[in-house]
């Protein structure tokens, strides 16, 4: 009764933040001056969700908003959105509102308006969405407002557990680093029959930026920082006495190591989700946006997902891919993109409309929607872990990741130290800071 109550307290809640913001961006409150009156005006979105999924959701909601303005939505690739808008922005022929991953919004951040906290405070944005969306906060405002997250979690094998004699996934590294030799077989020519788990290399693991990502962030650093208007490498910060790049980069190397009784993976395996499908990887560290393609390529494979080990002093983290809409700076029509995001981002549409979450196959970052726990296999697992997600702001997805695989390659040839390959790192890293001033 008492989760009920505070459920319909959090909803009425969440719809007068709703109210207050469509006010404000129709210009009748104080904040954003309205559009000219006239004929309703048109939001142009660009995003990565396929059109025929979100065709019938906003046809629904144009109805709803018809007297206002409407949306109109066009489907773009996710590997040329970034170039295709850069385009259009100089020929003044870009969008209103985009829906894009966070690296990419931070990589033009100046090419977003930023949201007042007068307008929407600190308090209200909060409330509303879950603590990694706080990537999005600037000293003026929010860069934009997230949609969903798409959280990496532990995919495991049923069969390689139950051949192993294990009854569960780990719920701690101590546990994970303890039943790792159980589910390895190496051959008595020393190559890798069956691996506990794809760590070590980057050449032969597609996630290997966000597994980095995750180590480090659990161990309380973050790579690069957005602290007031510009980036801060956090690479070689030293916190309660070591450095967490420096930890999480050599206890990902240690399982691709021949002379530690870790050792579990190598360069030369296939690609490690290749290696999950096949059905001789025991724990695959994946998106969740990756379990419809995991069960397409082996519907015979018994799978199932957890949350990722977390530290045992109680960091209840993971990391997340966090998507967002944002207003371009120039777009004539800010107004009425913002209320679009708001619509988007905040309204509640009920079962029969959806939420864009779901057409995205990602949980949502909306507390009120994390409420509603869906009753699958697998979800339950997505949205708590969604509750956890965290990410750190990345001006240079593309640039960040040759860094992060040369460090990890750096340190696991023995060509340079972990400390050496870290502050290596950490010299890129001020490279790519400059460069995207």
């Amino acid at each position: 009764m008492k989760g009920s109550i505070f459920q319909t307290i959090l909803l009425v809640g969440l719809g007068f933040i709703l109210v207050i913001a469509v006010l404000i961006f129709s210009g009748l409150l104080p904040g954003f001056r309205a559009a000219p009156l006239g004929q309703a005006a048109t939001v142009t979105v660009w995003g990565t969700t396929r059109l025929s999924s979100v065709s019938p959701y906003l046809n629904k909601v144009n109805k709803k908003i018809e007297k206002s303005y409407r949306i109109v939505y066009i489907e773009k690739s996710e590997a040329n959105l970034n170039d295709e808008l850069l385009e259009a922005l100089a020929t003044d022929q870009g969008p209103d509102l985009v829906i894009l991953p966070a690296e990419l919004i931070f990589q033009n951040r100046n090419k977003f308006q930023t949201l007042p906290f007068e307008n929407f405070t600190e308090r209200q944005y909060q409330d509303a969405f879950v603590d990694g969306a706080n990537l999005f906060r600037t000293t003026g405002g929010y860069l934009a407002l997230p949609l969903a997250v798409d959280p990496l979690v532990l995919y495991y094998s049923k069969e390689i557990y139950r051949d192993a004699g294990l009854l569960s996934p780990p719920a701690n590294w101590e546990e994970f680093v303890l039943q790792q030799p159980k589910l390895t077989r190496i051959n008595d020519l020393r190559q890798i029959d069956r691996s506990a788990v794809a760590f070590g290399t980057n050449n032969n693991i597609a996630n290997f930026k966000d597994i980095i990502s995750l180590l480090v962030l659990q161990a309380g650093g973050r790579p690069l920082a957005l602290s007031g208007d510009n980036y801060q490498s956090g690479l070689t910060v030293t916190t309660a006495s070591f450095n967490p790049t420096e930890l999480a980069l050599s206890f990902y190397n240690q399982f691709a190591d021949p002379t530690r009784a870790t050792y579990t993976w190598a360069r030369s395996l296939p690609e490690a989700r290749d290696f999950f499908v096949a059905g001789r990887l025991a724990n695959y560290f994946g998106l969740a946006s990756e379990l419809p393609t995991l069960l397409a390529r082996n519907p015979h494979l018994e799978l199932d997902v957890a949350a990722v080990p977390r530290l045992n002093r109680g960091t209840n983290l993971t990391f997340g891919r966090f998507y967002a809409a944002a207003v371009l700076r120039n777009s004539p029509r800010s107004s009425y993109a913002y209320s679009a995001a708001f619509e988007l981002a905040l309204a509640d549409h009920g079962a029969e409309v959806g939420e864009w979450h779901q057409l995205m196959g990602l949980p949502p970052v909306r507390r009120s929607l994390l409420g509603r726990t869906p009753t699958d296999a697998f979800g339950p697992v997505f949205y708590r872990e969604a509750l956890a997600s965290q990410a750190w702001s990345d001006p240079d997805p593309v640039a960040t990741k040759t860094v992060i695989g040369e460090m990890i390659n750096d340190a696991a040839t023995g060509r340079l130290t972990p400390g050496g390959a870290v502050a290596k790192a950490d010299k890129a890293l001020q490279v790519i800071i400059e460069n995207s001033r």
